[in-house]
Protein backbone atom coordinates (compact mmCIF):
# COMPACT_ATOMS: atom_id res chain seq x y z
CA UNK A 1 0.00 0.00 0.00
CA UNK A 2 1.33 3.46 -0.77
CA UNK A 3 0.79 6.61 1.36
CA UNK A 4 -2.31 7.68 -0.63
CA UNK A 5 -4.20 4.63 0.61
CA UNK A 6 -4.21 2.97 -2.80
CA UNK A 7 -3.47 -0.77 -2.80
CA UNK A 8 -0.56 -1.66 -5.10
CA UNK A 9 1.29 -4.90 -5.79
CA UNK A 10 5.05 -5.45 -5.59
CA UNK A 11 5.50 -4.22 -9.16
CA UNK A 12 3.76 -0.91 -8.38
CA UNK A 13 0.53 -1.69 -10.24
CA UNK A 14 -2.72 -0.61 -8.64
CA UNK A 15 -4.89 -3.43 -7.37
CA UNK A 16 -8.02 -1.28 -7.20
CA UNK A 17 -10.54 -2.80 -9.55
CA UNK A 18 -8.52 -5.99 -10.00
CA UNK A 19 -9.56 -9.37 -8.75
CA UNK A 20 -6.67 -9.19 -6.27
CA UNK A 21 -8.06 -6.11 -4.50
CA UNK A 22 -9.50 -6.80 -1.07
CA UNK A 23 -13.24 -7.48 -1.25
CA UNK A 24 -15.55 -4.65 -0.27
CA UNK A 25 -18.91 -5.50 1.30
CA UNK A 26 -21.62 -4.24 -1.06
CA UNK A 27 -24.26 -1.90 0.27
CA UNK A 28 -27.52 -3.86 0.40
CA UNK A 29 -29.82 -2.87 -2.43
CA UNK A 30 -33.01 -3.11 -0.37
CA UNK A 31 -35.81 -0.59 0.11
CA UNK A 32 -38.70 -1.44 2.39
CA UNK A 33 -42.19 -0.02 2.62
CA UNK A 34 -41.27 1.24 6.11
CA UNK A 35 -38.31 3.13 4.58
CA UNK A 36 -40.61 4.78 2.05
CA UNK A 37 -43.25 5.66 4.63
CA UNK A 38 -40.59 7.24 6.85
CA UNK A 39 -39.07 9.31 4.03
CA UNK A 40 -39.17 12.99 5.03
CA UNK A 41 -40.40 14.20 1.63
CA UNK A 42 -43.24 11.65 1.68
CA UNK A 43 -44.27 12.68 5.20
CA UNK A 44 -44.27 16.38 4.23
CA UNK A 45 -46.41 15.65 1.16
CA UNK A 46 -48.83 13.55 3.24
CA UNK A 47 -49.18 16.30 5.83
CA UNK A 48 -49.93 18.86 3.09
CA UNK A 49 -52.46 16.54 1.43
CA UNK A 50 -54.17 15.81 4.76
CA UNK A 51 -54.33 19.54 5.54
CA UNK A 52 -56.02 20.18 2.19
CA UNK A 53 -58.47 17.35 2.86
CA UNK A 54 -59.32 18.79 6.27
CA UNK A 55 -59.74 22.27 4.81
CA UNK A 56 -62.24 20.79 2.37
CA UNK A 57 -64.67 20.17 5.26
CA UNK A 58 -65.47 23.86 5.66
CA UNK A 59 -65.32 24.38 1.90
CA UNK A 60 -68.07 21.86 1.18
CA UNK A 61 -70.92 23.14 -0.93
CA UNK A 62 -74.24 22.52 0.81
CA UNK A 63 -75.68 21.71 -2.61
CA UNK A 64 -72.99 19.06 -3.01
CA UNK A 65 -73.98 17.59 0.37
CA UNK A 66 -77.71 17.76 -0.37
CA UNK A 67 -77.98 14.15 -1.69
CA UNK A 68 -76.41 12.77 1.52
CA UNK A 69 -78.61 15.03 3.65
CA UNK A 70 -81.72 13.88 1.78
CA UNK A 71 -80.64 10.27 2.34
CA UNK A 72 -80.29 11.06 6.06
CA UNK A 73 -83.76 12.61 6.06
CA UNK A 74 -85.28 9.61 4.22
CA UNK A 75 -83.78 7.24 6.82
CA UNK A 76 -85.54 9.09 9.65
CA UNK A 77 -82.67 11.43 10.62
CA UNK A 78 -80.57 8.89 12.53
CA UNK A 79 -77.93 10.34 14.85
CA UNK A 80 -74.35 10.03 13.69
CA UNK A 81 -75.18 9.68 9.99
CA UNK A 82 -71.95 10.15 7.98
CA UNK A 83 -72.14 12.74 5.22
CA UNK A 84 -68.41 12.98 4.52
CA UNK A 85 -65.52 10.56 5.17
CA UNK A 86 -61.85 11.48 5.06
CA UNK A 87 -59.01 8.96 5.07
CA UNK A 88 -56.63 10.70 7.47
CA UNK A 89 -54.18 8.71 9.53
CA UNK A 90 -51.12 10.12 11.28
CA UNK A 91 -47.75 8.86 10.04
CA UNK A 92 -45.54 6.89 12.46
CA UNK A 93 -43.64 10.15 12.96
CA UNK A 94 -44.59 13.60 11.71
CA UNK A 95 -42.15 15.68 9.69
CA UNK A 96 -40.82 17.19 12.93
CA UNK A 97 -40.06 13.71 14.33
CA UNK A 98 -42.94 13.69 16.84
CA UNK A 99 -45.48 10.84 17.08
CA UNK A 100 -49.02 12.24 17.41
CA UNK A 101 -52.53 11.01 18.09
CA UNK A 102 -55.15 11.66 15.42
CA UNK A 103 -56.57 14.84 17.05
CA UNK A 104 -53.06 16.22 17.63
CA UNK A 105 -52.03 15.32 14.08
CA UNK A 106 -55.08 17.10 12.64
CA UNK A 107 -54.15 20.26 14.49
CA UNK A 108 -50.46 19.90 13.61
CA UNK A 109 -50.91 19.50 9.87
CA UNK A 110 -53.86 21.86 9.35
CA UNK A 111 -53.43 24.45 12.10
CA UNK A 112 -57.00 23.86 13.31
CA UNK A 113 -58.75 21.32 15.49
CA UNK A 114 -61.33 18.96 14.01
CA UNK A 115 -63.94 20.98 15.93
CA UNK A 116 -62.83 24.14 14.07
CA UNK A 117 -63.07 22.40 10.69
CA UNK A 118 -66.53 20.99 11.45
CA UNK A 119 -67.62 24.37 12.85
CA UNK A 120 -67.11 25.94 9.43
CA UNK A 121 -69.55 23.46 7.92
CA UNK A 122 -71.92 23.83 10.87
CA UNK A 123 -72.31 27.52 10.02
CA UNK A 124 -73.73 26.48 6.63
CA UNK A 125 -76.27 24.07 8.16
CA UNK A 126 -77.81 26.15 10.98
CA UNK A 127 -80.62 23.82 12.05
CA UNK A 128 -78.76 20.53 11.59
CA UNK A 129 -76.23 19.48 14.21
CA UNK A 130 -72.89 18.65 12.55
CA UNK A 131 -70.37 16.52 14.41
CA UNK A 132 -67.55 14.08 13.71
CA UNK A 133 -66.57 10.53 14.55
CA UNK A 134 -63.97 7.91 13.82
CA UNK A 135 -65.91 5.36 11.77
CA UNK A 136 -63.93 2.38 10.54
CA UNK A 137 -60.65 4.27 10.84
CA UNK A 138 -61.96 7.19 8.80
CA UNK A 139 -62.58 10.72 10.03
CA UNK A 140 -66.29 11.08 9.36
CA UNK A 141 -68.34 14.25 9.44
CA UNK A 142 -71.76 13.28 10.75
CA UNK A 143 -75.14 14.89 11.23
CA UNK A 144 -77.62 14.59 14.08
CA UNK A 145 -81.13 15.86 14.43
CA UNK A 146 -81.28 19.11 16.33
CA UNK A 147 -84.44 19.90 18.22
CA UNK A 148 -87.57 18.27 16.80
Amino acid sequence: MDVSGEVIDLTGRSLVGSSLAPPVDPVPDVLTLADLLADHEFVLAKEAADAALLDSIGGQSVQGLKPKLLEWLMKGRPDGFPILSLDIKPPEQCSDGVTRSLPDYIEFCSGKSIQDHVGLLQAKLPDILVSFANIGGMVSVTVLKAGT
